[in-house]
């Protein structure tokens, strides 16, 4: 999603590329710094676990 997102010419961020714990405060503001909190921005978050899963939730911070 990260690639076609960069294709289409969205703005996008990885709060984590790596197996790093972050809180869920440290990813908000990693969004934060990087987008501010205007009405147009939006949080897509896909987690890939380990095994295979996939979980995708989006969210208005």
């Amino acid at each position: 999603m990260y690639d076609r997102f960069k294709e289409l010419g969205i703005p996008v961020t990885l709060t984590r590329d790596s197996d790093v714990t972050l809180s869920p405060s440290d990813r908000t503001k990693k969004v934060l710094n990087s987008y501010g909190n205007s009405d147009d921005v939006i949080v897509i978050s896909n987690h890939i676990n380990a095994g295979g899963e996939r979980f995708t939730y989006h969210y208005k911070i």
